[in-house]
């Protein structure tokens, strides 16, 4: 099936006449209509109903509209993924992340790509993780970065970056002067938590280890976002847990993070990916570069 035909089809479905089609199209009303009534003749079928100006599409029409824009993303996919497969140094790259990821992981990925010449263009979503796994899956990621460990039958899941977890600490709070914190000295403290919608996330590992050491922490906050956490805690209404490297942003207004050491906690970072999709060589090139940065 020739797909400029299909394109053409698709256009005057879709704007509803010849004219407004040809225009989008930029090209002249007569071939257009030629071109439709050449494909109604190959196809021995009737695509549209004809009324005064008007083109409206028979119940034939619509399945083959379908089955049109089935065939067109195909044939886009198709072209695409060629040229991908040439050249892993040129191309675009989709990814869902977390906040955490936007900070720090992907703006040393781009570095990266900048320092190496690399003609790769870089979408990012930012979600909670359930949401990016189903802009995965709908095929609208090639990949996500999130906190969150997520196990499905058709998910690929590895840590990226690991790291130590600190204790965000309000203003003149008596343990700011220690060299590091016990999980036990945290009995009495008001908890600021991330939750995690879908798979185990790092409040489940926390705890846990309060539970390990007889008690059942106060939670007055669950939440996706780290920085806002941060920015209670500096406000005096709280404690939370964050990873170390946001120790390296620099920003005023942060609270006081001493690093926790009984137990030592890491926390990842982890590249999701679809395990029966097929992973295109600037994906893949793009992967190469996150597990080195």
């Amino acid at each position: 099936m020739d797909k400029r035909k299909l394109q053409c089809f698709v256009s005057v479905f879709e704007k509803g006449s010849v004219s407004a089609a040809a225009e989008a199209l930029h090209m002249t009303q007569p071939p257009l209509s030629v071109m439709i009534r050449k494909l109604e003749d190959d196809l021995g079928v009737s695509l549209f109903n004809r009324e005064a100006n008007r083109l409206l599409p028979t119940p034939t029409g619509e399945l083959f509209y379908r089955r049109a824009k089935e065939l067109l993303t195909s044939m886009n996919a198709i072209h695409r993924e060629l040229d991908e497969s040439h050249n892993g140094s040129r191309g675009t790259v989709r990814v869902g992340c977390s906040t955490a990821a936007s900070l720090f992981l992907i703006p040393a990925a781009m570095q990266e790509i900048a320092d190496n010449k690399l003609n790769i263009t870089v979408h990012v979503q930012e979600g909670e993780t359930a949401y990016l796994v189903q802009r995965l899956r709908d095929g609208h990621l090639d990949l996500a970065i999130c906190r969150s460990q997520y196990i499905a039958a058709d998910i690929e899941s590895c840590a990226v970056k690991t790291e130590s977890l600190v204790v965000a600490l309000p203003p003149g709070h008596p343990l700011a002067s220690n060299a590091s914190i016990r999980i036990a000295d945290l009995k009495h403290e008001t908890f600021f938590l991330h939750s995690a919608p879908s798979g185990r996330g790092i409040s489940d590992t926390l705890i846990a280890a309060c539970h390990a050491e007889g008690y059942s922490p106060k939670v007055a906050y669950w939440g996706i976002e780290t920085l806002p956490m941060l920015l209670m805690v500096q406000r005096g209404l709280g404690i939370a847990f964050a990873p170390a490297s946001f120790g390296e942003l620099g920003l005023s207004g942060m609270p006081k993070l001493v690093p926790l050491r009984d137990p030592e906690i890491h926390t990842h970072l982890n590249l999701i990916t679809l395990k029966q999709a097929r992973t295109p060589a600037t994906v893949q090139r793009f992967i190469g570069l996150l597990n080195r940065v």
